[in-house]
């Protein structure tokens, strides 16, 4: 299975569109698709924000490895930088911060992707306004 394949795969899981992965990595649908297809090859930063938003190992994207998931102590420090700039957003964010520590990896990577999805739409709003 070749990269392109791997993210048709993992976005079609979450039902995301083409449109919408191509919003949370901020790139352009018609660029998303032809590194879907295999028509482009996948730049770096690129590759980088899609196995962030999927939460996969940029190795499992380019098919080095079949672990989608990275290692408990990356998964740990990705909760916590998804942590640190949540609490950086809140002023007073001291209870939310506790009581998203008490959250799973799989919970806080919903939230995760839900705030990317507002904030795609939000995008998108200002846009068109």
């Amino acid at each position: 299975m070749d990269t392109g394949q791997r993210i048709v795969q993992l976005r079609l899981n979450k039902n995301w569109t083409q449109k919408e992965l191509a919003n949370f990595v901020n790139i352009n649908v018609s660029v998303m698709n032809r590194i879907e297809s295999g028509d482009r090859p996948i730049k770096g930063d690129e590759l980088s924000a899609i196995a962030t938003v999927f939460d996969v190992t940029t190795d499992y994207l380019l098919g080095r490895k079949e672990q989608q998931t990275p290692p408990k102590s990356e998964q740990k420090d990705h909760i916590i930088e998804i942590m640190k700039k949540i609490q950086k957003k809140f002023s007073d964010s001291d209870d939310l911060f506790r009581d998203l520590a008490s959250l799973s990896h799989n919970e806080l990577q919903d939230i995760h992707d839900y705030i990317l999805f507002k904030k795609s739409k939000r995008k998108k709003q200002n846009r068109s306004s």
